[in-house]
């Protein structure tokens, strides 16, 4: 991450570099040499006049002293820039690094809530089918309140068999009576018919006597 101090020491460096570059750059050292040699060899042609010679040539010694040490500070200064933007780039490959591993851990995280979402909707829609059907307790309970009444049903349906039985004994206890009566009746009229049939020749038998 970018600090405000850091931005502002190398806007500062930068305009140092900018400002050593203007001043001594090397772009006037040629003719600054060829002018030094034209007034050495003035010189040199003519000793009389040397004084008037060194002043300038003094002159364009420092200035050529001023701009050597100006292109070494430039080249420190340029050798400290690379160093440094050497380090800000190996920094920022390192933060983009934590960065793509700060992005693939948030993914991994946010598959992992997606997954315990899904797995607490799934929990969640099992448990209300869950709710939908009666517990196991319940449903022994219920099972025994079934047998149970089956059990009666098959009990009443016992009583109802035996009463069916004892009421077709009976009928049929009764059926045997009701023939036996009727072939008694039956006898009784056979024999009342008999009786009257006698009685009958018998009268005819009186009634011709006495006639005759």
């Amino acid at each position: 991450m970018w600090s405000r101090s850091r931005t502002f020491c190398i806007m500062n460096e930068e305009c140092i570099i900018r400002k050593l570059v203007a001043d001594g750059d090397g772009a006037g050292d040629d003719r600054r040499f060829a002018t030094l040699a034209s007034l050495i060899m003035k010189l040199i042609k003519d000793p009389e006049n040397a004084r008037s010679y060194l002043p300038r040539i003094t002159q364009l010694l420092d200035a050529a002293k001023t701009s050597m040490h100006k292109q070494a500070l430039i080249a420190t200064t340029n050798e400290y820039q690379i160093n440094k933007y050497e380090q800000m780039a190996h920094q920022i490959d390192s933060e983009i690094v934590r960065a793509h591993e700060r992005m693939q851990l948030a993914k991994k995280e946010l598959e992992a809530a997606k997954a315990v979402r899904r797995n607490k909707e799934e929990y969640e829609a099992l448990a209300n089918v869950i709710q939908q059907y009666p517990s196991r307790q319940e449903t022994n309970m219920k099972l025994e309140a079934v047998k149970k009444q089956l059990e009666e049903q098959h009990e009443r349906q016992r009583k109802l068999e035996a009463k069916l039985m004892e009421r077709k004994n009976h009928l049929h206890a009764f059926s045997m009576i009701l023939a036996n009566v009727s072939g008694f009746l039956k006898e009784e009229e056979e024999e009342c018919a008999t009786t009257n049939e006698d009685e009958n020749g018998n009268n005819e038998d009186v009634e011709i006597k006495d006639e005759s």
